[in-house]
């Protein structure tokens, strides 16, 4: 499950780069062409950086969000609640010792 989001995340992440590649090559000729300034070209791709890195978080935040409502609806323990039973485990483990190490010394 978390794998399938992984993977989706890093497609639409490798679309955003194809895009930017993309954009990057078609400012390039632009300029070329005489279409636009060099320094017009550079403002366009410092644009285009932000707005690919602006809504790469945004699908990260997204995909998130999705895991976590999967995760929920399918009664997945949180990482923090395995924790505690973990140490609730480990304490009740040493009081049952230590209470079969008192009925020992008692016989």
């Amino acid at each position: 499950m978390l794998e399938t989001v992984k993977n989706l995340m890093l497609a639409g992440l490798g679309a955003a780069v194809l895009t930017k590649e993309k954009a990057m090559h078609l400012m390039h000729e632009a300029v070329e062409k005489g279409e636009l300034s060099a320094a017009e070209a550079e403002k366009l791709a410092e644009e285009v950086v932000a707005e690919s890195k602006r809504q790469a978080q945004a699908m990260g935040d997204k995909l998130s969000e999705a895991a976590r409502e999967a995760a929920m609806n399918l009664n997945l323990a949180s990482k923090e609640e395995v924790e505690a039973l973990s140490e609730r485990v480990a304490r009740l483990e040493k009081e049952l010792a230590e209470h079969k190490a008192d009925a020992g010394s008692e016989s």
